[in-house]
């Protein structure tokens, strides 16, 4: 049977709020922040190593226009050199429409680990407007 440690590691626990609730004084902190950060590479090579989640939209605010939009976004989990884990988001278009085909062609599935760089800004053939470009690469553990 798995200790509490090794339960926690795979699954978050919970507790019934009107029950008798344990102390969290001595509780060990798992090393993942459940919050989630928006990435806007700026630099050719910036990158993050994490693992693939999911591709959801995110509900966001146009800062020059004020107007909310919907926007699909890859969720992955970066994985810091500690081994710390964060919520990362991208709503690029092309690096969402390489990861929705890379899953609908069973290339790739939630936990993939991956090293997703971004490549830099690059013209666009059919207007004046430039698109990121990205690498995604699955990456071998162990």
């Amino acid at each position: 049977m798995e200790n509490q440690v090794e339960k926690a590691k795979n699954s978050l626990q919970s507790f019934d709020l009107m029950a008798v609730l344990p102390n969290l004084q001595d509780a060990k902190v798992m090393p993942t922040d459940l919050t989630s950060e928006y990435w806007t590479p700026t630099t050719a090579g910036e990158n993050k190593l994490g693992f693939f989640q999911e591709i959801k939209s995110s509900t966001y605010t146009d800062d020059k226009t004020g107007e909310t939009i919907e926007l699909p976004c890859i969720i992955f989990l970066e994985q810091n050199k500690l081994g710390e884990l964060k919520t990362i988001r991208n709503g690029s278009k092309r690096l969402v429409a390489s990861l929705e085909d890379a899953v609908h062609t069973g290339k790739i599935a939630q936990g993939t680990p991956l090293k997703i760089e971004y490549l830099g800004k690059e013209k666009n053939a059919t207007n004046a407007f430039q698109s990121d470009r990205w690498s995604v690469k699955p990456l071998i553990v162990g």
